[in-house]
């Protein structure tokens, strides 16, 4: 299991010159401030630094969108993430730039799980298994103040993308299923796909094969060799320069048919991306209003110029690639053409030496030798590809059983047993220590369970809840253990007693060897032995005293990320 550590946080807001830095205690940190003083933000930007967006975050705040980097560790390898605009850049330890991303879930996503050896996947709309973003990777471990203390497992926005994603991600994280499983599935879906283009080549050379059986037709032949020596010496050099032309144009023709389909494919998709790019362009213009309301979480998005513009390019980016596309099959055809040149040209070497074949022994005629030879050749050329297609397929029919063997012992309901009985006796103890008295082990015995109850009771159960989570993942996950951050758990008014007891349990029960950051309003007399950032300034967050050492920091990172995208800096 790697370890992720946040190091520092920085915070930028060039519009309105102002800044924040904080500096995180690689054990345990406490942001301590009252209401409006950015707390929540603050953490929330930890994790939209990373592309993970909080489930509600504030709307000035939003608006803002200001410049963050967190530098972290993975196992002590250090790193930093920069977020500018839409754009995100890593750099390692020595602020070398080594990768920009504009896109969250088809690159920066794959590229956090390669390094946190974060291997979860899960079927996106249309069934394809896909690395999740960022958000899932640290969902477990982020109490998020405005949705964790009503639901589990609710931290972030954006799990609508996946189909009832809740189960898989709670057997990745308590390592139900680990790494271990999703690296057999990964392997067993490459043999599938591999399987499946076997038999497709299989089909086609059977096809082929088939078709020359039809078209030969066999004959009888029974003579002497020796009265045609000095013939086959003469042919013998001919013959294997023909025999060599006609295996090498078969394979060349099997390769230009598949490299066709393959084309021709390609471009029936762009055809209809192009034309639903065109659809959507045109909807946005005419039919939409100029904000839209996101029919899922009730959010309101601009439909601009710039959004409709993009649309516009998808479209044209449609185009540039049905150019290429159909250049590519012209260039195919080209070749196909080409060859034909050089059957042409074999056939007319074959009647050079037509005089020659001519040549009758008796009823039988030298050139139905040669040509039953060939034929006889071509079917064992065919009939040898076959054989080592057929074993081939065979092969990797028995490893697909083995990884298929494999992932079922993964899923052993003894293991399975034996964590939901550590997370049952964690969660009893849990419950037990915060005196919880109304929720029932009926509500709580299946690690998937929704937490629920009513007033004070709640925030304390979803504590013990999250805690023997924390403690599961620990024992059994080959995950990466990210930082637990814990926001405001004084919710649902609870009273002094109640709260102290929350407050109490975290400062007592924070797993061994793990970073803990925890935003608190009041301190309760409670001890937490640790740094402490205090924000004193109610709507301000940032502070202008700290823009230009903030500055200053950041503009080596994002020079070099406008220099990777040749923008100006």
């Amino acid at each position: 299991m790697k370890r992720f550590i946040f190091n520092e946080l920085l915070i930028c807001s060039m519009m309105e010159r102002k800044a924040k830095k904080v500096t995180f205690d690689p054990v345990r940190t406490l942001i301590f401030g009252k209401n409006d003083t950015g707390k929540s933000s603050l953490l929330k930007s930890l994790f939209m630094t990373f592309g993970a967006a909080p489930a509600k975050i504030n709307s000035k705040w939003k608006q803002l969108n200001p410049i963050s980097l967190v530098r972290f560790s993975v196992d002590g390898d250090e790193y930093a993430i920069l977020k500018h605009g839409k754009s995100y850049a890593i750099f390692d330890g020595s602020e070398d730039l080594i990768k920009t991303f504009d896109s969250v879930t088809n690159g920066l996503a794959p590229f956090l799980a390669d390094l946190a050896n974060f291997k979860l996947k899960l079927p996106d709309k249309q069934g394809k298994n896909i690395i999740p973003p960022p958000a899932f990777m640290f969902l477990p471990f982020y109490v998020d103040q405005d949705s964790s203390w009503a639901a589990n497992w609710n931290a972030f926005s954006g799990m609508q993308q996946f189909k009832a994603p809740r189960l898989p991600v709670i057997q990745y994280h308590t390592g139900i299923r680990g790494n271990e499983y999703y690296d057999a599935k990964g392997e067993l879906a490459q043999f599938k796909d591999k399987l499946e283009k076997l038999r497709e080549e299989k089909k086609i050379t059977d096809s082929i094969l088939a078709n020359i059986k039809d078209k030969f037709t066999s004959g009888d032949f029974n003579l002497d060799v020796e009265e045609f020596k000095e013939e086959i010496r003469q042919l013998l050099v001919e013959c294997q320069v023909l025999k060599n032309r006609e295996e090498q144009l078969k394979e060349k023709l099997i390769d230009l048919n598949n490299n066709k389909i393959v084309v021709e494919s390609q471009i029936e998709i762009t055809q209809l991306a192009q034309k639903e790019a065109k659809s959507d362009y045109s909807f946005a213009s005419t039919k939409l209003d100029h904000l839209v309301e996101c029919p899922t979480c009730g959010a309101e998005y601009e439909n601009s110029f710039a959004e409709r513009f993009e649309i516009a390019q998808d479209s044209d980016r449609c185009a540039e690639l049905l150019e290429d596309l159909f250049n590519e099959l012209k260039e195919i055809e080209t070749k196909v053409e080409k060859e034909n040149g050089s059957l042409t040209k074999t056939m007319a070497e074959i009647e050079k030496i037509e005089l020659i074949l001519q040549k009758k022994k008796g009823d039988v005629i030298l050139r139905d030798l040669i040509e039953n030879a060939g034929r006889t050749e071509v079917k064992r050329i065919f009939d040898q590809k076959i054989s080592e297609l057929t074993k081939e397929i065979t092969e990797n029919t028995l490893k697909q059983g083995e990884l298929e063997t494999k992932i079922k012992s993964l899923e052993d309901k003894k293991r399975t047993q034996t964590i939901l009985s550590f997370y049952r006796k964690e969660i009893a103890r849990n419950l037990h220590t915060l005196q919880v008295e109304s929720v029932a082990e009926k509500d709580y015995k299946n690690i998937y369970s929704k937490i629920s109850d009513t007033g004070s009771s709640l925030p304390r159960a979803l504590t013990a809840y999250y805690f023997a989570i924390f403690e599961t993942i620990l024992k059994y996950s080959s995950a990466v253990y990210c930082p637990l951050v814990i926001d405001s758990p004084n919710q649902q008014a609870l009273d002094y007693q109640n709260i102290d007891k929350v407050l109490s349990f975290i400062n007592n029960n924070q797993p061994k060897d793990t970073q803990l950051i925890l935003g608190l309003e009041e301190l309760y007399d409670v001890d937490f032995n640790c740094p402490v950032i205090e924000l004193k300034e109610k709507y301000h967050l940032l502070q202008q005293t700290a823009y230009d050492d903030v500055r200053a920091e950041l503009d080596p990172y994002i020079k070099q990320l406008f220099q990777s995208s040749n923008l100006l800096f």
